[in-house]
């Protein structure tokens, strides 16, 4: 998929990114689950842990961004462009 970093230190922030880039690549829908399941888990980790080192507001929104494609991801499963089935 074109636009994402494909190197863990080109990441701004690779706590959850790489997780979150994991479920965005996968192109296996077997797989898919178990990948946006950890990249939920990740995320919310993050949000959790932010008493000791909480997040800037552009991680607050890239972080929210993320949950929000996830929900997408699974509620409506892999484009059909993903999959090399273009129209």
């Amino acid at each position: 998929m074109q636009g994402l970093p494909s190197e863990p230190q080109t990441l701004q922030f690779p706590e959850w990114q790489c997780a979150f880039e994991d479920a965005m690549r996968e192109s296996d829908s077997t797989n898919l689950p178990a990948r946006i399941q950890a990249a939920k888990e990740a995320i919310f980790s993050r949000l959790r842990a932010k008493s000791e080192r909480p997040p800037g507001s552009l991680e607050r929104i890239a972080l929210h961004d993320a949950i929000r494609l996830l929900r997408v991801l699974r509620s409506e499963g892999l484009p059909q462009c993903w999959l090399g089935q273009e129209n």
